[in-house]
């Protein structure tokens, strides 16, 4: 999900939280969204690609301009 589809989603009630987990495959953090179902979409750039974050501070306050008012930051041990 791009920018503009999680703000649509999250107006509509369908995002629930934002979430960072550390990326799978780069040095630094994706942003996941849970779904009112569950499940989880990512935040992607507008080409679809993963958006990787390598500065916690940018992603949280990207995701509450989003419309998030908490951010979960999840790690890996």
């Amino acid at each position: 999900m791009d920018q503009h589809e999680v703000m649509q989603a999250r107006a509509g009630g369908e995002l629930l939280e934002a979430v960072l987990t550390p990326a799978s495959d780069a040095n630094g953090w994706v942003l996941l969204f849970t779904r009112r179902d569950g499940g989880q979409e990512m935040l992607t750039s507008a080409g679809g690609h993963e958006h990787v974050f390598h500065d916690l501070n940018h992603a949280t306050i990207l995701a509450t301009e989003l419309g998030f008012a908490e951010v979960r930051v999840e790690e890996r041990f």
